[in-house]
């Protein structure tokens, strides 16, 4: 690992830049750590539980405010 002096132009950095760089000090050592994004594996029950998912918002959707309130339990109580 490279040790860094003066990194992003500045005395000291720390924190992530678009959650892929992060900038820190371990132990008195500067250091940059590559986060490397997680692969969205797909298989037959994520993609059936995201058409779920994805059908009970669209229904959620079309629900008009009376409907949605019936819903709500901290709304519903003060009726």
């Amino acid at each position: 690992m490279a040790k860094l002096d003066g990194p992003l132009f500045s005395l000291a950095a720390h924190g992530s830049i678009a959650k892929r760089l992060t900038y820190s000090t371990r132990k008195r050592v500067r250091q940059v750590r590559f986060q490397r994004g997680q692969k969205d594996y797909t298989n037959l029950a994520r993609a059936t539980y995201r058409g779920y998912l994805t059908t009970s918002v669209s229904w959620w959707q079309m629900l008009d405010s009376t409907e949605k309130a019936e819903w709500d339990p901290i709304g519903s109580r003060n009726n």
